[in-house]
């Protein structure tokens, strides 16, 4: 018997909640970035951080998403920073008055943006070269393995490996160069 009743509102729901869960878990280097320029120690910054990651959740219905997730996000971590100053006095903060602090918060949204689009074109990139080439990136990478052990499985030299894997980062390189002029030119 089958006891499972979600409804395909049920069902929408958590699938606009796994999104965005996506989009928090990828804002968490650059939001970790805005607010280190913000506090100068990491249990201040881990506190904020969580704070902030809370709060995001709290108001994730209120989050437009025709509009920039990290540009919202910096805004509410810059709120956050300030209660948190509020509350633990201002001994805890890099010493920035209040309009360079939210130009700070203006900038880091935008680069992180930017970096997210880079980024999303990249993958882009990586998923068009043919499958030997992406599995090498893969073992050198993400797994982290050594030029040197790569060279030994497949039987080559360590400098012709190498040289491979900078013709492949320049081949991505031209790629998202490409992308981004004809992102541009549209």
């Amino acid at each position: 018997m089958n006891l499972d009743v979600t409804s395909p509102c049920d069902e929408q729901e958590a699938s606009r909640d796994e999104r965005f869960v996506a989009l928090v878990a990828s804002s968490q280097v650059p939001l970790r970035a805005f607010l280190r320029t913000l506090l100068r120690c990491d249990a201040d910054l881990d506190d904020v951080l969580q704070e902030t990651n809370m709060v995001l959740w709290r108001k994730r219905g209120d989050y437009d998403p025709t509009r920039t997730f990290m540009s919202w996000a910096c805004k509410i971590a810059h709120l956050q920073t300030l209660a948190y100053w509020k509350k633990h006095g201002r001994q805890c903060h890099q010493s920035l008055s209040e309009p360079l602090v939210a130009e700070i918060a203006a900038i880091s949204a935008q680069q992180a943006e930017e970096t997210n689009e880079k980024l999303a074109l990249l993958r882009s990139c990586v998923q068009q070269l043919n499958e030997t080439r992406r599995r090498l990136l893969q073992s050198r990478y993400q797994k982290q393995v050594s030029v040197k052990q790569l060279a030994e499985v497949q039987g080559r030299t360590a400098e012709s490996l190498a040289m491979e894997l900078f013709r492949i980062r320049i081949q991505l390189r031209s790629c998202v160069e490409r992308k981004l002029d004809a992102e541009v030119a549209t």
